[in-house]
């Protein structure tokens, strides 16, 4: 007669050595796994945008700016799909939906600086054809 922890003064008729404790192993596998899928990061090939230190650079960021925009809405509805896939759905949807905004805001801002620049220039070439 053999006692077990935490089973008090109950006795167990069958030796300890016969009961095996299960192995952890598979389910901490499957775990660890799962969370590397779940983690796998979205990251989406449209670069971030440069922003322009002269008029030219913003007259061509202006010029390309609605094929750059056109190309990450097409990148974002693909990986929005590629996410259908995945065994963590929702929160492969939110990391491709929050990668998504960072590029549109990153594109409104420079959008913002290149039209400032063309803007001043345009300003001081009527100033300076005045005077």
């Amino acid at each position: 007669m053999v006692f077990r922890n935490r089973q008090g003064i109950l006795p167990q008729l069958y030796p300890m050595k016969a009961i095996g404790r299960p192995s952890r192993m598979p389910v901490l596998l499957c775990g660890a796994v799962l969370s590397l899928a779940a983690c796998a990061g979205v990251q989406l090939q449209t670069p971030y945008p440069e922003p322009p230190a002269t008029v030219d650079q913003a007259k061509a960021y202006m010029a390309a700016r609605d094929q750059a925009l056109a190309n990450l809405d097409y990148e974002i509805n693909q990986k929005t799909r590629e996410c259908y896939s995945r065994f963590f759905v929702s929160d492969c949807l939110d990391k491709v939906r929050i990668e998504g905004a960072k590029l549109r805001r990153a594109h409104l801002e420079i959008q913002g600086q290149a039209g400032d620049l063309i803007r001043l220039d345009d300003y001081s070439k009527r100033r300076a054809g005045k005077n």
